[in-house]
């Protein structure tokens, strides 16, 4: 898993979690490739819905798949609360107060971790978000022991609700007929990533074409925020403090 591979482990020398992690992310991407036939989610969501349903079969060993991958996930995240040597180095290094993420406007884990509850799922609820929810996952401390817990808190809630949602799936079209645009027209869409807030922008012309189209990367958000953490931090805690934040370079130019 990704979400605990990048948190810093490998920065901090602790090499158990970091390659437990480095197996399991395989397993996840694998489990994308059993929904639509490509590690990566290529082709999968297209205008209006998805191309690839699921058979019960497939969602039997997507479920079966996910619960062996879960705990193996549990078990590298064991390893790293129970070693002193990593709450030390994760422990007070690189905080970011509430205040501070709050006037920065920061968004996604890193904002939760400093206590802010801002979600898209929640506060802008759409599709199965308006029927089924995440629980908001916080943290108070602001650092880079917070930006970690709080990604272990979403990876453990993330699965209960993929568990859910497989055990109850649905009949009907994947996929629905979507109309063209609309001449003249601004649409803003907002969509929670695994970074955070993503915002879509698009402005249609005379003819309902594209005119205009912006995207802002929630490390767009973010990035100031990490170079507060950075202010009177050891230039050894770069790295870590880059990596709990683990933004997107080019996202802050999009």
């Amino acid at each position: 898993m990704s979400n605990l591979e990048d948190d810093g482990t490998g920065d901090v020398g602790f090499l158990p979690t970091a390659s437990y992690c480095g197996r399991l992310r395989g397993d996840f991407l694998n489990l994308t490739a059993l929904l639509c036939g490509n590690r990566f989610g290529r082709s999968l969501i297209r205008p209006g819905g998805v191309a690839f349903d699921l058979d019960a079969a497939r969602v039997e060993q997507c479920l079966q798949r996910l619960d062996a991958a879960f705990k193996d996930v549990a078990a590298a995240a064991d390893l790293l609360w129970d070693s002193p040597s990593v709450q030390a180095r994760f422990e007070d290094t690189g905080a970011v107060s509430y205040d501070a993420c709050t006037a920065l406007g920061m968004v996604g884990p890193a904002a939760r971790a400093c206590g802010l509850e801002c979600d898209v799922r929640q506060d802008f609820p759409a599709g199965i978000y308006r029927f089924a929810q995440v629980p908001v996952s916080t943290w108070t401390t602001g650092d880079v022991f917070a930006r970690a817990y709080v990604r272990w808190l979403e990876i453990q809630r993330s699965v209960v609700f993929i568990r859910e949602q497989l055990q109850a799936f649905p009949d009907g079209p994947i996929r629905a007929e979507v109309s063209p645009l609309k001449p003249e027209h601004l649409v803003v869409t907002l969509v929670e990533g695994w970074r955070g807030e993503i915002c879509h922008v698009a402005l249609t012309d005379a003819q309902g074409r594209f005119a205009r189209y912006k995207i802002v990367d929630p490390s767009f958000h973010n990035w100031t925020g990490l170079a507060l953490a950075l202010r009177n931090q050891q230039i050894s805690d770069f790295p870590l403090c880059n990596k709990s934040f683990n933004l997107s370079y080019c996202g802050h130019d999009l």
